[in-house]
C-alpha cells in the first residue's frame, strides 16, 4: 500500500473514531447541557425559517424536549455565579457546597400540558439570539436528514449528531494543515486524537452549541494563512476564511487575530534577510509585506463589521434591548472590574481546562486525563518557545497561540463592558479556536520518540475511558 493510501486509511480511521465517540456520547447522555443548550436547541428547532429575536420565548417543542430530558447544572457553577454576585454587589459571605456535585434544574413534568416559558431557565427567553444564524441553519438542515435515520428519536438527537460532521470537518482540515507542515501520519493522527478525545471537545461536539465550530473555524483560518504564506493560495482566501469562521460564532474571531499575529511574527523573523538585500521584492515565503497589511487588515475589518452589523440588526429587530436578556442582566456591574483584570489575563490560556464530564462517563478517570491532556499541550508550547530555533515557523505559531490565548480573556472582558457594562469570568471554551495553532506549533516536540509514545498512551487512555463509559 502506498504512502498516500495509508494516509487516507489513517484519516478515515480518525473520522470513524470521531463518529463513535460523539455518537455514543449523544446516545448515552440525553440530558441537556448546562451550557445554554436549551436556548441553542430552540434556535436550531426554529431554523432555518425563523431567527429568534431578543425577547423571544422558547417554543413548545424546545420546552417538551427540555422537560423530558432534564438539564444538568454543576452546583460548583451555581456557587461560582453566587460568589461572583456577592463580590460585585459588596455583600458579605461565601457560598459553599460539596465540590463535584451535579444538580438537575427543576422543570415541568414531561409531557405536561401546562408548560409555559417562565417555568424554564432564563425566564424562558431565547438568550442565544445574539449569535449569527449560520451554525443553527446548517445544523437544522443536517438534523432534518438524520432524523429520518432509524434509531434517531427526535430532531434534537439529530442536531446533536450533526456534531460528528462539525468535528469531522475540523479533523479533515487539521489533517491537511498538519500535512503541509511535513508531519508523519502518526503525528497527525495523534494531535487530532489529542483534541477529539479531550473531555472538553467531546462534550462541546455532542451537544447543540456553536462552540462545536471553534476547531473548524480556527483550522480554516490557519490553513488559509499557511497556504498564503507558502504562495499556494491567493490573498483573498484569508479574509474569506475569517468571514466563515466569525459567522459560525463570533468568539472564533480570536483565531483571526492569531493568524494575523502569526504572519506578523513571520515577517519580523525574516526582517534581516530583507534589510540585507536577500529579498529585494520584500517577499517572505510567498507573502509580501505590503500585502500583509492589506490582507490582514481586510480580515480584521470583516470580522469587526460582521459583529457590529449583526448585533445592530438584532438590536433593531428585538422585542427587548439585549441588555435586558437574563444572561446579560445578571452580570451587570457599576464600573470596570480592574481587580479582575489579572485573572482574565490567564482565563483562556488553557482552553481545555475545566471540562464538564457528564454522569454517564467515568469522571474519576476523565477529569485527571483531561487535565493531563491540557498540561501536555501547554508544556509542548513551552518546550517549543524554549528550544525551537528563533526564526522557525513553529516558534511563530507558539507565539501567536500563547499571546492570543492570554488576550482572549482581556478582550472578552473589555468588549463585554463597553457593549453592555457587564462582567463575567471568561469561559476557557472561548479559546477553542486557537487549538489548531497550538497543535501545529508542538509538532517538533513529537519528533521525540519517548514523548510521542507517552502522548499516544494518554490519548488512548482518554478515548478508552470515554468509550468504556458509554459502552457500559
Amino acid at each position: 500500500m502506498s504512502v498516500t493510501s495509508w494516509d487516507r486509511v489513517a484519516l478515515a480511521t480518525v473520522l470513524v473514531v470521531v463518529a463513535v465517540l460523539v455518537g455514543l456520547h449523544v446516545r448515552d447522555h440525553p440530558t441537556l447541557s448546562h451550557i445554554d443548550e436549551l436556548q441553542h436547541m430552540d434556535y436550531t428547532l426554529k431554523s432555518p425559517f425563523h431567527i429568534p429575536r431578543h425577547g423571544d420565548s422558547i417554543g413548545r417543542e424546545a420546552m417538551e424536549e427540555a422537560a423530558c430530558r432534564g438539564i444538568d447544572y454543576p452546583l460548583r457553577l451555581a456557587i461560582d455565579d453566587l460568589n461572583g454576585w456577592l463580590h460585585r454587589t459588596g455583600e458579605k459571605g461565601v457560598a459553599q457546597l460539596r465540590p463535584g456535585s451535579v444538580a438537575r434544574v427543576r422543570l415541568p413534568n414531561c409531557r405536561s400540558l401546562l408548560m409555559s416559558p417562565d417555568q424554564f431557565p432564563n425566564s424562558g427567553l431565547n438568550t442565544a439570539s445574539t449569535h449569527p444564524p449560520v451554525y443553527y441553519t446548517t445544523t437544522a438542515l443536517g438534523a432534518a436528514v438524520l432524523d429520518a435515520v432509524p434509531g434517531v428519536d427526535s430532531r434534537v438527537t439529530g442536531a446533536r449528531l450533526v456534531g460528528i460532521l462539525w468535528l469531522g470537518a475540523a479533523a479533515v482540515v487539521l489533517w491537511y494543515l498538519l500535512a503541509g507542515l511535513g508531519t508523519t501520519i502518526w503525528i497527525k493522527a495523534l494531535l487530532i486524537g489529542l483534541l477529539t478525545a479531550s473531555p472538553t471537545v467531546l462534550h462541546e461536539s455532542s451537544i447543540i452549541n456553536p462552540d462545536v465550530t471553534a476547531l473548524l473555524g480556527g483550522a480554516l483560518v490557519l490553513a488559509a494563512a499557511l497556504d498564503w504564506e507558502k504562495g499556494r493560495a491567493p490573498g483573498w482566501l484569508l479574509p474569506l476564511a475569517a468571514l466563515v469562521a466569525v459567522w459560525l460564532k463570533f468568539t472564533n474571531s480570536v483565531a483571526v487575530g492569531a493568524a494575523v499575529l502569526y504572519l506578523g511574527i513571520r515577517v519580523w523573523q525574516q526582517r534581516g534577510r530583507i534589510h540585507g538585500g536577500e529579498s529585494r521584492s520584500g517577499r517572505i515565503h510567498g507573502v509580501r509585506i505590503g500585502s500583509l497589511v492589506v490582507v490582514g487588515g481586510t480580515a480584521i475589518a470583516l470580522v469587526l463589521a460582521s459583529i457590529i452589523s449583526w448585533s445592530a440588526l438584532q438590536d433593531a429587530r428585538g422585542h427587548i434591548p439585549a441588555e435586558q436578556l437574563p444572561t446579560i442582566a445578571v452580570h451587570k456591574v457599576n464600573s470596570f472590574q480592574w481587580d479582575r483584570l489579572g485573572q482574565e489575563l490567564f482565563s483562556a490560556v488553557t482552553p481545555l481546562r475545566d471540562a464538564f464530564v457528564p454522569d454517564s462517563l467515568p469522571r474519576n478517570l476523565l477529569d485527571p486525563l483531561g487535565d493531563l491532556i491540557n498540561l501536555l499541550l501547554i508544556a509542548g508550547l513551552g518546550a517549543v518557545a524554549a528550544f525551537a530555533p528563533s526564526g522557525s515557523k513553529h516558534r511563530a505559531l507558539t507565539g501567536a497561540a500563547v499571546v492570543a490565548m492570554v488576550a482572549t480573556g482581556v478582550i472578552t472582558m473589555v468588549s463585554s463592558y463597553l457593549s453592555f457594562e457587564i462582567y463575567f469570568d471568561t469561559n476557557p471554551r472561548y479559546g477553542l479556536s486557537l487549538l489548531p495553532f497550538a497543535v501545529a506549533a508542538v509538532v517538533p516536540v513529537l519528533s521525540n520518540r519517548s514523548i510521542r509514545w507517552a502522548t499516544t498512551a494518554v490519548v488512548l487512555a482518554t478515548a478508552g475511558a470515554a468509550l468504556a463509559g458509554v459502552a457500559t
